[in-house]
């Protein structure tokens, strides 16, 4: 019976501990991005990587009198293409998005971890106040 409660006891600060954990890590991360994004947004800009990485780098590629009718129409949808994505994935575009999916698994750390957290502690206590009567 003794190690059976020890057990419990132990589980249940455990999980409190961890819950706590990850508690802070999202309300941390929570807070960071809103800082961020309403006052450091200089310090935003070098976060996400998705917001630099070019699909290609067509700068240099001009057409010639040479080239076919295929490798034009190559050219021109690439370049099509690059003002696409960087349309959607540089500036505030960008920056939004990931900002988003910061505050979305934020919030979800701390939707989760909160109510476990609450129950397990209270647990805790009430089994400290039985045992005390």
């Amino acid at each position: 019976m003794k190690t059976t409660k020890t057990v419990r006891t132990f589980y249940l600060y455990i999980v409190s501990l961890l819950s706590l954990i990850f508690l802070a890590v999202g309300v941390g991360n929570l807070l960071n991005t809103t800082l961020k994004a309403t006052f450091f947004k200089e310090a935003e800009k070098r976060d996400y990587s998705v917001c630099y990485n070019y699909p290609y780098y067509y700068s240099n590629i001009e057409k010639t009198p040479e080239m076919s009718e295929i490798q034009l129409e190559q050219i021109d949808n690439m370049i099509r293409d690059y003002e696409n994505w960087k349309e959607k994935n540089t500036g505030e575009t960008c920056y939004k998005s990931e900002r988003e999916k910061k505050i979305v698994d934020s919030l979800s750390m701390i939707i989760i971890a909160l109510p476990l957290y609450i129950f397990h502690w209270m647990m805790i206590r009430r089994e400290k106040r039985e045992n005390e009567n």
